[in-house]
This record gives structure tokens, sequence and C-alpha cells, in this order.
């Protein structure tokens, strides 16, 4: 045997010659090694000029002399480097982190959180590992205070990560509340670790609470007939030139639209669907400055390029529902245009919905007598034929007062056609305006005895 086992300290043998140089060597190195103290952990090359106290933990990756030796200790004795390799239990100050690191056998690692650096793993009673670098394993934990009050602080880098506590059963998710993904609080249930459902959401500039889950307090829609069921015009899909109205309060956009319905999937193969939404008809004189989301359900095929005004963002693709929140600016005042298109290839949607404030919540559809309303507001076509029949004089007229369901957002335009005509004035057969939300058709007789008329195919529009 040369070197002692432990430390490698050269031994001298029988007989040897200049025994001073071989007794020396092992006072060096064991003054190196007893209490040693490193320069630094971290530094792949060695120092340019190093001197008799230089010693360093060489890291992965080291070049030139450091090259290959990787864990080992470096220590630099008589004008050279000697490598030695540590065993389980070598302990070592490394000066540059200011902690006291020990060889486990397969890694140096901080023995103790000694200073602001702390533990790079630390487990108690349980195996913390480099995602969960501090594990807790018993029956309760306790923060007590110091003297007054306590805080337990979760931080995280950007409003987009998440900050939060996360409860589980077996290791898979159940609740969660924090900060997920934005700087409201939520509260999340889970029945699988996969699916979840926003139950609670605290709007961090008002302090506003929304329960996107809760039925009864679920936002109103702002978009009128969101799930496309009203077909006054009786759209059956396929193509809508720009501008031309389809289902019910959705146009085509400026290049058009193809769009069809399944029950309530709305395929939009191409184009882009506009809804003009005014301002008033919600209690507010403009939608400039407001916090809006729009969501729709089940978004497949692509993603969905949204405007609200003049401000625009992405609906990502993908099942539950999906949502995007935008602020108008100052500029959209007045009546707003909101706009959906697919990004690039064909998509399927269900129930659009668009609200106040940054949170979606689940769909919640008004009483259909409700719904067939807010859309007469804008377009109403009165359904079958209206049929004047009477007696009168030459020249007279025969009239029929025709009320609206819902008072027209303004003075609309009237188109109808007439057919089955007796004895009726040429010119004469009118729909006469009386206000937003009356009417009257008349004829004249063209001689004196029975006029006969039917009106259909009687619709008006106040469409913006």
């Amino acid at each position: 045997m040369t070197a002692t086992p432990r430390l490698s300290l050269p031994l001298l043998a029988a007989g040897q010659a200049q025994k001073h140089v071989t007794h020396n060597d092992a006072l060096t190195r064991l003054d190196a090694l007893i209490h040693l103290v490193v320069d630094s952990r971290s530094e792949t090359a060695p120092p340019a000029t190093p001197t008799e106290l230089s010693a360093y933990i060489v890291p992965t990756g080291g070049s030139g002399v450091f090259a290959g030796r990787a864990d080992q200790v470096a220590l630099f004795e008589d004008g050279g480097w000697t490598f030695l390799a540590p065993r389980p239990g070598w302990q070592a100050w490394v000066s540059d982190e200011a902690e006291h690191n020990l060889w486990t056998g397969t890694e140096w690692r901080r023995d103790s959180p000694l200073s602001s650096l702390g533990a790079s793993l630390w487990g108690v009673n349980g195996t913390a590992d480099v995602t969960t670098r501090f594990v807790v394993q018993a029956q309760a934990s306790l923060f007590n205070h110091a003297g007054a009050g306590h805080q337990v602080k979760l931080n995280k880098a950007a409003a987009g990560d998440t900050a939060s506590l996360l409860f589980q059963d077996g290791f898979s998710g159940r609740a969660e509340i924090g900060l997920a993904g934005d700087d409201d609080l939520h509260v999340k249930v889970s029945a699988d670790g996969s699916a979840w459902a926003e139950a609670m959401v605290v709007d961090r500039t008002t302090g506003g609470v929304s329960l996107p889950a809760t039925r009864w307090a679920c936002a109103p829609n702002l978009l009128v007939n969101g799930d496309m069921q009203i077909n006054q015009r009786g759209f059956a899909g396929g193509v809508l030139v720009a501008g031309m109205y389809g289902f019910d309060r959705w146009k085509a956009g400026p290049s058009g639209a193809t769009l069809s319905l399944s029950a309530y999937d709305l395929t939009l193969s191409a184009g882009g669907l506009i809804q003009p939404v005014e301002p008033a008809l919600w209690g507010v004189a403009s939608f400039a400055g407001l916090t809006l989301t729009l969501s729709v359900e089940d978004l497949s095929g692509d993603d969905l390029a949204v405007s609200i005004g003049s401000v625009s963002g992405t609906l990502t693709a993908g099942s539950g529902r999906r949502s995007v929140t935008l602020t108008p600016t100052p500029g959209d005042s007045g009546v707003l245009a909101v706009a959906i298109a697919p990004a690039s290839d064909p998509v399927t949607l269900r129930r659009i919905k668009l609200e106040f404030g940054s949170v979606a919540s689940g769909w919640v559809a008004r009483p259909a007598t409700l719904e067939e309303a807010l859309c007469a507001r804008y377009h109403w076509r009165h359904e079958g034929a209206l049929a004047l029949d009477a007696y009168q004089d030459v020249g007279g007229a025969v009239q029929q007062t025709l009320v609206l369901p819902s008072r027209m957002r303004a003075v609309p335009s009237v188109a109808f056609a007439v057919s089955g005509t007796v004895n009726v004035a040429g010119g004469s057969a009118a729909i006469t305006l009386l206000s937003r939300r009356e009417a009257r058709v008349g004829v004249a007789a063209a001689a004196t005895g029975r006029v006969q008329a039917a009106f259909g195919s009687v619709a008006f529009d106040a469409e913006l």
C-alpha cells in the first residue's frame, strides 16, 4: 500500500530516499483536507494564477486540467494540481457560497441552510426532489408567530403565472385557491384532477365577486341570440355576402362568411361574423374602458380571432368554455362591433357570450320570449299574411293597424308583398309606419264594392 485508504496521503516506503519529500507531501495534503475550504464548486476552469491555498470542487463540464474531474477535490500544491476523489462523509466549506457541503457518495450537498442561499432540497420525514424542494410528511404542520402576526407568502414571477394552494386526493387535484393565470382570486374544483370548474372569482381591481358555475349568479349575455336559435329570415346556412344578416343579429364581416348550424354547433368555414352591440340596451353610455369577456363553448378545429371594437385577441381551441378578456379603448364609444373569425382553418363552436368583467361565466339561456323580443327590436317578420276584406266606396280606404311585438331600435324600413287583390286601386297598397311599434296596412277601393288584399312576407328592419 502506497497511500492511506481514507485521505490518500502518500506513505513512506522502506529504504526510501528523500523521505522528507513524501512526508512533506502528506503533510501538505493533510493541511488542505483537514477543515477543507474550497474557493468554489461552480468554476469549470482553473484560475489563471492559483496559489498554494487554491482549492476547488470541480463541477460538471470542467475544462482544461479540470476536464473529466467532476465532483473531485482539486488542490494546488507544489506548483501543480492534485485531484482527489471524495469519499462519503467528506466535508467542505464553499467560500463563494458561504455554505457547508457534504459528499453523499453521489453528490455534493449543502448539509444545513446556514446562509441566505439555504438548502437546495429539504425533506422532513419525506424525500424532496428538484420539483418539490420542500417536503413535510406529518399529521400536522404549524407556522407560529415570532412575537406578533405571521404571514405565509406565495409569490409568482408574472401575472400569467400561478400562485395558489392546491388540495389533492391521492395526489390528484380536487380544489385550488389562488392567483391562477392572472391576478384575480380564483376558487376552482375538480372531480378528476383534469377538468376544472371555476366556482368563484374575485376581481383584483374592484373586489367584485362572480360565481361562474352558479346559474342564478351568471352574468347576462350582452349578445343577442348567442346560440343562433332565432332565425326569422329562414337562413339555411351557406354563404353570406359582406354585411348580410343570416341568423338573427349576426351579419357577415367585410369578407363575407360561410357557415352552417347543426343544433347548437356553429361551423364557421370562412370569413367572419359580426354583431353590433348597443351600450344603451345594457344600461351604459359607452363600453369604452369597460372590461369585457367573450367566450364560446367547445371550440374545435382552430383558434378563433376575436375583436371587440378596436381591440382584438384570440380564443385557443379546446373543450369547455374558452374565453378572452378585452377592454375597448376610449375611441370605442357608441355601437360596439363584436366580431369572430377562424384563425385559418374552419372552426366549430357553440353558445357565444359577451359579459362585463374578466371572468367567463357559464351559459344561461334567456327565456325564448325575451330573446325573441330582443331580436324584434332590430328585425321582425310577421308570420303568415294580413288579409284585408271589406266593402267600400270608390276611393275609400280599407285599413288595419299592426302592432309590433317590440318597440324597434329606430323607425324601421318595411318590406312586403301583396297578393289576392280584388277591386284595389293601383298603387294604393301600402304599409305606413305610425311609430317605432305601430304600422297601418291599407288599400283603397278602385270602385264601390268588395275590396280584398293579402299582405305577405311583411318584414320590419332596423338593423345596425
